[in-house]
């Protein structure tokens, strides 16, 4: 009798996969390190992703899912810029495959990617406004909390709590839809 597919093993590889991330960053990401992390062989992860970057590809697709639910979750805007930060603290390695795959594109794509949507959404709730106003508002705020967002996992991977730097950009957001 043939053996029959694990339907659970790309979710296995794919958590596999995220741990060595998460532990290590993406340069800990081989086609072996994740069959080991996922209890499998290497042509069985073969059998699954084509290669690394379509690992990759997945695992961006999650993150960018869990930190849509994450400003999703938020009750204004402002709190809306704290879950953001605090995905990128809590998640560093996630955070900057992100920014390294895949936000290279966001202005071509209209700003349609689920974290884009999601605070678009916040933003058009507590300011209803034109659409234009909506986006500037959007990439303005983006540019803020993304900057802060690398200088905290910079200050993190030295070492330091980056307190300053998520304090100055709280005021910052805060001063920034204060004049709105």
């Amino acid at each position: 009798m043939p053996k029959q597919p694990d339907p659970l093993l790309e979710k296995a590889i794919l958590k596999g996969a995220l741990a060595l991330l998460s532990r290590q960053g993406s340069h800990a990401l081989t086609m072996r390190a994740v069959a080991e992390a996922a209890d499998t062989s290497t042509p069985t992860v073969y059998q699954r992703f084509a290669d690394r970057e379509a690992i990759l590809d997945a695992i961006c697709d999650d993150v960018r899912k869990r930190m849509a639910r994450e400003l999703q979750r938020a009750s204004s805007v402002e709190e809306a810029c704290r879950h953001y930060l605090l995905f990128a603290q809590r998640h560093p390695h996630e955070y900057e495959l992100l920014m390294q795959a895949s936000w290279n594109n966001a202005a071509a794509s209209g700003y349609q990617g689920p974290v884009f949507l999601a605070a678009k959404e916040q933003i058009k709730k507590q300011f209803p406004g034109k659409p234009a106003q909506q986006v500037a508002l959007l990439i303005q705020l983006w540019c803020l909390v993304h900057g802060a967002a690398s200088l905290l996992i910079t200050a993190q991977h030295s070492g330091d709590k980056g307190e300053d730097i998520v304090k100055a950009c709280y005021a910052a957001c805060k001063a920034l839809l204060t004049k709105r």
